[in-house]
């Protein structure tokens, strides 16, 4: 069988960069459109979910009463949005409690609550979210909302696509078949040349300077090509590690990003949900018993309080990090400030039957550091101690030199169901809660022992913790009394 005519250097290389266009051109259109879709489906998730959220936060009243109406009319709120099909909000026990049906509703309405996240299906996306009061869940609601937003812009997608795809590849072939000629002609002839070269072994021949400077260049310097190549290599290498670190910095302050606002959301808004409640609660019952209404008031100052100590602490963080805080350094005792920090927390160790205990080393320097700074940071520890030592635990607080004659130690050990030794090196991270891996019914921000660090730190110390599962934690920090008062200038009052 005769083979068919081999093509020349200039059409391979046409139809090589129109290919080589083309598939690039391909690739670069599905990985957008796989960036597009996924984008769309989380911006369609968080939006249904932020509906869901606002809806579940308004029927918690509705729920708490069992005012059925109450909360078909914060449903009906739904019918603005097109997309949504229905949303059913449940009882704690998995009973329809209301429910608000859009004009395409064309789905049955599920008997019991679907399981909590949400699921894509072929037409639509099923969105449940659990309904909280005080960290507890009192019900249900379930959305369901038709993809046609999502369908139309893959269309109109793919129609942009197809027809950029089209004038690329058009583009490419008018381009490559008016320039092509400019490299084909001096690569044939270095062709040739290196052909009668290796032939004739005749290393005086050279090649003309015909074409662009570099194709005339090749010629000369065949040799240096490949040390050329290698520093590129190189550069490349390093190039890409630089890109690596960066792209792992820009992940680390997403996810910072994120912890901040999930954490802080969720900190703000539960709060807020209750004292809502609450006074709704007060405002539709003025005339209930006293005893109840004094009750529902302390939750409302309780309440305030903790907006008030994550707002308290959001502030101390950031003034520390931009080094806007105020330290107000003077020589303090050491015994003195535990004593004042056992006092501040004693209170709350009474009421779980909690003991604290202390042993002060004889005869410990004065440091000069910011007196209520280390309060601060004491009483952090000491509040952590309370808050997962069980009822009737044993916690202690030692204050000794170290080996070292130029550093003081506290220590304040619990009696608590201590820290897995995976999370003891992510402890001190901002946003990282010790409860959510002992317990899911600790509040917090996760900020106070970020703050202690930073804290400590800003004097030259440091801060560790020792802690062993079902036995409990030691958290210990240590602080230089030497040169400080020469090294460290005096700092302005707290703003």
């Amino acid at each position: 069988m005769t083979g068919s005519k081999p093509k020349t250097m200039r059409q391979q290389l046409v139809l090589m960069n129109i290919a080589v266009t083309g598939v690039a051109v391909l690739v670069a259109i599905a990985l957008l459109f796989v960036v597009e879709l996924r984008t769309w489906r989380e911006a369609f998730v968080k939006d249904m979910g932020i509906k869901a959220d606002i809806i579940g936060s308004q029927c918690t009243a509705a729920l708490t009463f069992g005012a059925r109406t109450d909360a078909e009319e914060v449903l009906a709120a739904l019918r603005e949005d097109s997309r949504i099909e229905h949303a059913v909000v449940y009882t704690r026990q998995g009973e329809a409690f209301a429910l608000y049906r859009g004009r395409r509703a064309v789905a049955p309405v599920p008997a019991v609550p679907p399981p909590d996240g949400h699921l894509f299906g072929s037409h639509h996306l099923e969105l449940t979210r659990p309904v909280l009061l005080h960290e507890e869940q009192i019900g249900t609601i379930s959305i369901r909302a038709n993809l046609d937003d999502i369908r139309s812009a893959l269309a109109r997608y793919a129609a942009v696509s197809v027809a950029a795809l089209l004038l690329a590849l058009i583009v490419a072939s008018v381009l490559l078949a008016r320039f092509q000629r400019a490299v084909t002609v001096p690569v044939t002839d270095l062709a040739k040349l290196m052909e009668g070269v290796s032939r004739d072994k005749d290393y005086a021949r050279r090649a003309g300077g015909q074409g662009p400077d570099e194709l005339a260049s090749l010629a000369e310097s065949f040799n240096e090509m490949l040390a050329a190549i290698q520093n590129r290599d190189h550069e490349l290498a390093r190039s890409l590690f630089e890109l690596q670190n960066a792209n792992r910095k820009l992940m680390d302050l997403d996810k910072l990003k994120s912890d901040f606002i999930s954490t802080v959301s969720h900190e703000l808004r539960t709060p807020i949900t209750s004292m809502k409640a609450f006074v709704e609660l007060l405002l539709i019952k003025p005339n209930m018993p006293e005893q109840r209404k004094r009750m529902l008031l302390e939750v409302i100052n309780d309440e305030s309080d903790r907006l008030s100590r994550l707002i308290g602490d959001l502030l101390d963080l950031s003034r520390i990090e931009s080094g806007g805080m105020g330290w107000r350094d003077e020589e303090v005792a050491p015994r003195e400030v535990v004593e004042a920090a056992i006092s501040g927390i004693m209170p709350l160790a009474q009421n779980k039957g909690l003991t604290i205990a202390r042993s002060d080393q004889s005869d410990l320097p004065a440091i000069r550091v910011d007196r209520d700074r280390l309060i601060q940071v004491i009483m952090n520890l000491l509040s952590n101690a309370v808050k997962f030592t069980p009822q009737g635990g044993r916690i202690s607080v030692q204050t000794r030199l170290t080996g070292q004659p130029d550093a003081i130690e506290v220590s304040v050990a619990d009696t608590g169901p201590g820290i897995p030794a995976g999370e003891q090196l992510r402890i001190f991270e901002k946003f990282h809660r010790a409860g959510d891996v002992l317990t899911h019914s600790v509040e917090g921000t996760g900020l106070g022992l970020t703050i202690c660090r930073q804290i400590v730190e800003h004097y030259g110390g440091r801060i560790w913790v020792a802690s062993e599962e079902g036995i409990g934690s030691v958290f210990t920090f240590a602080l230089p009394f030497r040169t400080l008062s020469e090294e460290r200038p005096a700092t302005a009052p707290y703003p």
